[in-house]
């Protein structure tokens, strides 16, 4: 029998537990190096001139965005983490809404408020504009929920102690300061998602790598091509972000360690509650109407519901085994990765810097060297390699960073006294059954429905691996969206983020309902 005190022991295990997951993630990507071609003919057709110059527009994107994002998100999470006003539940609940929905629905909702406006092809809503704004749409909320998880963890002692050293502006600008690197972290994170996007690029008229890389592969049918753009991408990538996360993430994994769990209660004032809603207000303009009115604005001449119902019909069913499926094994790994992980701010800096060069990787990659692996795999494994299943494996392999951090954080809050029951000759399993896994619960659920949703959201790994007529909504829309009609177009558009805010709102009251319970 194996002591529960094992837990909080350090130990050869969590090392190997934690290159074993990377090494799973990073599987696929590792096989199509595997295919790479060193010949210097090889080397120019991949740097030709089209893809430098696709890679340099998507870097300018990915640099705005990212300064869009943290200079908007990282006040409002602040705000919205320490101050309470009328129907702050209800817009933080709207403002998640960008999250789910994909960045290329997005822009078609500016392309068609643009056109529907007659504004010129270098306004605000289209070109580099336009593609920036369209990105920051998900960035800006994403940063700013990723800051008021962070500063909801500050305790109420420092709360009250920066309260009285300085009052109310030096109590924001600390908790500015304390949660700068998660909100910057998650800032370099949507600047880097960026670069593997090709939708909103493609469709507002500022094409980027991604878009480059996809007509290697669809228009060209050069696969070799392809896999080598996207192998240089990921270089470009992991350059970025490698010293972001050995900068950033020893701050966050000190975050994620055990502190007071008193949260301090939302403070109220007559100031504060008449801005608050202004300024969510106008925030959920910008994130959510802005969009939604371009699709609304083709439906009041014409809305075929019959054909929209159709489409959503046949693809509704693949779209939810998709994201199931990505939600369970992305769940499952990351909260393997965080348990060995454990207490240690070593192991912990080392798993955040992975999962950040994980997360940030292509899509692409992941998708291209499962279809290496397929290409050279014997049929025993087609139901891995090469069925519904194999898209939700690359799913949940690129969306298992999230499940991960989650479970940090809620580890992090453990006591270390809860070893103790070691004494009482509690074993391992009898410890994980009746304390860990409860406790863990709470973080896996949320971390599950946002999996969920993300990988609902990607289009790219779909697009490439899903088996024939088996594609999910937004695949659907995103192969329909040049030439079926405008109203077709934004009636599945709207469909999508009905469905998205239905999600949003059952998973919602089904995280709240548990955490009562528990």
């Amino acid at each position: 029998m194996i002591s529960c005190a094992a837990f909080e022991q350090p130990g050869r295990w969590r090392m190997v537990g934690i290159a074993l997951a990377f090494l799973v993630a990073l599987a696929p990507a590792l096989a199509l190096l595997t295919m790479m071609e060193a010949s210097a003919l090889a080397a120019t057709a991949t740097f030709s001139s089209a893809f430098v110059g696709s890679l340099a527009r998507s870097m300018r994107v990915a640099c705005a965005v990212v300064g869009v994002s943290v200079v908007v998100g990282l006040p409002t999470g602040v705000f919205a983490s320490v101050y309470a006003f009328p129907l702050r539940r209800l817009l933080l609940a709207l403002l998640a809404l960008p999250l789910l929905v994909p960045s290329f629905i997005s822009a078609i909702g500016l392309s068609m408020l643009r056109r529907a406006f007659d504004l010129s092809a270098d306004s605000l809503l289209s070109g580099f504009a336009g593609t920036v704004l369209t990105f920051a749409l998900f960035g800006t909320p994403l940063v700013m929920f990723i800051t008021l998880a962070s500063a909801r963890s500050i305790s109420r002692s420092q709360m009250d102690a920066a309260r009285l050293a300085g009052g109310e502006r030096h109590l924001f600008h600390r908790i500015v300061w304390e949660v700068f690197p998660a909100s910057a972290l998650t800032g370099v994170l949507a600047g880097v998602l960026t670069l593997s996007d090709p939708g909103p690029g493609q469709i507002l008229g500022y094409s980027g790598v991604a878009s480059e890389i996809l007509v290697s592969l669809a228009a060209q049918y050069d696969f070799a091509a392809a896999a080598r753009q996207c192998v240089s991408l990921a270089g470009v990538v992991l350059v970025i972000g490698l010293p972001v996360a050995l900068l950033l993430a020893p701050r966050l994994a000190s975050g994620l360690l055990a502190r007071d769990t008193t949260f301090a209660p939302l403070a109220r004032g007559r100031a504060v509650a008449g801005l608050g809603p202004v300024l969510f207000t106008a925030l959920l303009v910008l994130t959510v109407a802005l969009p939604l009115a371009g699709f609304l604005q083709p439906l009041f001449r014409s809305f075929p519901a019959d054909r929209a119902m159709r489409e959503v019909g046949r693809t509704l069913g693949n779209t939810f085994s998709y994201a199931a499926g990505a939600s369970a094994l992305a769940t499952m790994l990351g909260v393997g990765l965080a348990v060995c992980a454990g207490r240690s701010v070593r192991l912990r800096i080392i798993s955040l810097v992975g999962l950040l060069l994980v997360f940030a990787l292509p899509p692409a990659l992941g998708a291209l060297g499962l279809i290496q692996l397929a290409g050279a795999s014997s049929a025993q494994l087609d139901p891995v390699l090469r069925g519904p299943f194999t898209v939700s494996l690359a799913l949940a392999l690129r969306f298992f960073p999230v499940a991960a951090v989650f479970a940090m954080r809620r580890l992090g809050s453990t006591s270390p006294s809860w070893a103790a029951a070691a004494v009482h000759g509690v074993s391992l399993t009898a410890f994980g059954r009746k304390v860990l896994v409860p406790w863990l619960a709470s973080a896996a659920l949320p971390a599950a429905l946002l999996i969920a949703l993300l990988a609902t959201a990607d289009v790219s790994s779909v697009l490439l691996l899903h088996p024939p007529g088996k594609g999910s909504l937004p695949l659907a829309i995103f192969t329909v969206m040049a030439n079926a009609p405008e109203a077709l177009v934004g009636a599945l558009c709207l469909a999508y983020v009905g469905g998205a805010a239905l999600l949003l709102g059952l998973g919602w009251l089904a995280t709240i309902s548990f955490s009562r319970q528990s």
